[in-house]
């Protein structure tokens, strides 16, 4: 039966983040003296290194994605795109990130299958609708190379996840990003890096770097935090409470910390959840 006292601390709509001790009170130890010295380009290696080196995922392929930049969270990869080829643009396919639906309530999505020849496609890896790769990967890319469809993918889901094996390697994935938010909380941070196959002098984001126009003291922060925390630690700390979770309100597990699915496919949050169990001390 499934424990309703438990299951009421699942969130619906938008999902909160863990609210986690030992991060709070390491970010509250944060000093700009302390990484003074510490460059742009080594920040930048560390966060990638952090990021695509997790050794809860398998990633690979990424070895020409030579042009690493900063960015304000992987919202900034996004609206630059849209920047660039205008919301209608691009194609986007259904239960991805909602933020494009906030943008156009009545955006229309795209199809696999269906897609339109030469028309950049932007999608979530891991893909928000299913917290896992999308099932119809390799069809998608398939079809995007018979069409000359460049490929962007909004990895901010990365960092919370778990058993994600992808290669970046195919030759129609042109960009990807990612960020620190869910990997340690830090959405208010807003610390996030691109990765690119060409550089383009002209591209806005490009721009923002070459005039060094990013945050330093965000850009800090998050070395900060990569320097005390591997990038999987949430799942480190609350794996058990995670799938005890799951098993106490009847839903299933998902490759995110932050996400378990009801038996429809909704998708609930775990965060409050998580920080419920994990005050009481409940481990199995």
């Amino acid at each position: 039966m499934r424990n309703q006292k438990l299951f009421d601390f699942l969130q619906t709509g938008r999902k909160s983040m863990i609210n986690n001790a030992e991060v709070e009170a390491h970010i509250k130890k944060f000093s700009f003296e302390e990484y003074k010295d510490i460059s742009i380009d080594d920040t930048k290696t560390v966060f990638a290194e952090a990021i695509l080196g997790n050794p809860s995922n398998n990633i690979k392929g990424y070895d020409k994605f030579e042009h690493k930049e900063l960015i304000i969270g992987v919202t900034q990869f996004i609206d630059n795109l849209i920047m660039k080829y205008g919301l209608k643009g691009l194609q986007i396919f259904e239960h991805d990130y909602t933020y494009y639906q906030r943008l156009d309530p009545d955006i229309k999505f795209a199809k696999i299958g269906q897609l339109t020849a030469e028309v950049p496609l932007i999608m979530s890896m891991p893909f928000a609708g299913h917290c896992d790769v999308h099932k119809n990967m390799q069809d998608i890319l398939d079809e995007c190379y018979e069409k000359n469809i460049d490929v962007h993918l909004d990895c901010a889901w990365l960092t919370c996840a778990e058993n994600i094996d992808f290669d970046f390697s195919h030759p129609n994935i042109k960009s990807f990003a990612s960020s620190l938010s869910k990997a340690y909380s830090l959405d208010w941070n807003r610390i996030g890096i691109r990765w690119t196959k060409q550089k383009d002098d002209t591209d806005a984001i490009t721009i923002y770097n070459n005039f060094k126009l990013y945050n330093d003291s965000l850009c800090k922060i998050g070395y900060h935090m990569v320097n005390k925390f591997p990038i999987n630690y949430y799942w480190q700390t609350y794996r058990e409470l995670y799938h005890y979770g799951c098993r106490q309100t009847y839903t299933f597990p998902t490759k995110i910390i932050w996400l378990t699915k009801g038996l429809d496919g909704e998708l609930f949050g775990m965060s409050k959840l998580l920080e419920h169990l994990y005050d009481v001390g409940m481990t199995h």
